[in-house]
């Protein structure tokens, strides 16, 4: 018996009717002195709490698919996979994309204008835990914003004088829904991951820029900018992106430009990655949807259709060219992120590498075993730094 499904479900629905009742039953049937008539009473009150919370545990893991298996949920998630290449073109060869709207992505359309590092006000951090940054901030186009709504982690090269007059290449990190930026730095541990590949010469030393992708509570727009309503896809393409490049000694090019996010954050990911190539190269999306949700959906489907990762690459392949790796896991309870990711890989070959992993569902575990093959991956479709001599 796995722990997903009906069978599990049944069960710890039985056990958590049968404990109180036992209890009621036996209360009162109990023999022996006080103090052991005491001991049993607590015992089977504390079963019963324990068979409760075990019920909701189990609906809970039913509803988000967080464990496949009883390995999955010790943590023994095997092998992190391989990645599949299945490239049709040369990498850097563009790819042919049609008419340009202002010089914004408009379903995957995009144009190259050489951007300066914008004028203004820098945005004041704060230390958050032992080595990230942690800022609360309103973007002025988006009036989108929120308490620590923005992470910053800076590698230790940073700061070191052989990289003084070095522009450092970014990642955007991206939570799930519903979730916040810190599990990055968190539970994700996704700057010491990072840091101990740096050491190793296996990545480059990125700065990552984890976002809250919900700044609204309650509302899920998929990262997308809503007619009439939140504009989430402006708050993380403009406002964050021009606010840290702004405050850091980051690249503005790019070419020096990605995105990585785990479930939800996974579908912002590769989706802002085929509607914003002239912002940016490459993304990681893991165990991400391709397709928006019901919020986006109510505002029909050619709406929809324009947010959909897998459309937008049917249709208009992003020009200049990127490159996005689709990590997926066959045991992932929500069923269709492998198929899915795959599918994006048959309509863009070009585009599309998939990270397949044969075990392990749709949990933090998962995604962080991927985390040193997504970090090398990112090293290879971005900008690289080098100490200068």
């Amino acid at each position: 018996m796995s722990p997903t499904g009906w069978p599990m479900t049944v069960t710890a629905i039985l056990l958590a009717v049968a404990a109180p009742i036992g209890t009621y039953l036996l209360w009162n049937r109990i023999r022996g002195p006080r103090p052991v008539r005491a001991v049993a009473r607590l015992s089977m009150i504390g079963v019963s709490q324990v068979m409760a919370i075990l019920l909701c545990g189990v609906v809970v893991n039913n509803y988000y698919g967080l464990y496949a298996s009883w390995d999955d949920l010790l943590g023994q998630t095997g092998s992190p996979g391989v990645i599949i290449h299945q490239n049709a073109v040369a990498a850097g060869t563009p790819i042919a994309g049609t008419a340009v709207n202002g010089g914004r992505a408009q379903g995957g359309r995009g144009q190259v204008v050489p951007r300066v590092r914008p004028a203004g006000p820098v945005q004041t951090f704060k230390k958050y835990g032992d080595d990230a940054l942690a800022a609360s901030f309103t973007g002025p186009k988006s009036r989108l914003g929120g308490d620590n709504n923005v992470l910053v982690w800076l590698p230790p090269q940073y700061n070191d004088p052989a990289y003084a007059n070095t522009d450092f290449p970014v990642v955007m990190l991206f939570p799930g829904y519903p979730g916040t930026p810190q599990t990055w730095f968190g539970q994700m541990d996704g700057q010491k991951e990072l840091a101990a590949l740096v050491q190793q010469h296996t990545s480059t030393p990125f700065v990552l820029v984890a976002v809250n992708i919900s700044p609204i509570k309650g509302v899920n727009t998929d990262c997308t900018d809503i007619p009439g309503g939140p504009q989430v896809a402006t708050y993380i393409t403009d406002d964050v992106r021009t606010m840290v490049e702004r405050t850091f000694r980051v690249t503005t090019d790019r070419s020096g430009w990605g995105m990585m996010g785990y479930s939800e954050g996974g579908l912002c990911a590769g989706k802002l990655l085929v509607q914003y190539p002239q912002l940016f190269s490459a993304a990681v999306q893991m165990s991400g949807d391709v397709r928006p949700g019901g919020y986006v959906s109510k505002y029909g489907p050619t709406f929809a259709d324009q947010n959909s990762t897998l459309w937008v690459l049917q249709n208009h392949k992003p020009n200049p060219p990127v490159s996005l790796l689709a990590a997926a896991s066959a045991e992932d309870a929500h069923g269709s992120v492998l198929s899915d990711a795959l599918s994006l890989q048959h309509v863009a070959p070009d585009v599309v590498d998939v990270l397949k992993k044969d075990h392990g569902s749709h949990n933090t575990a998962v995604w962080k075993q991927w985390l040193p093959q997504a970090y090398g991956w990112l090293s290879q479709h971005l900008d690289q730094v080098h100490p200068q001599a």
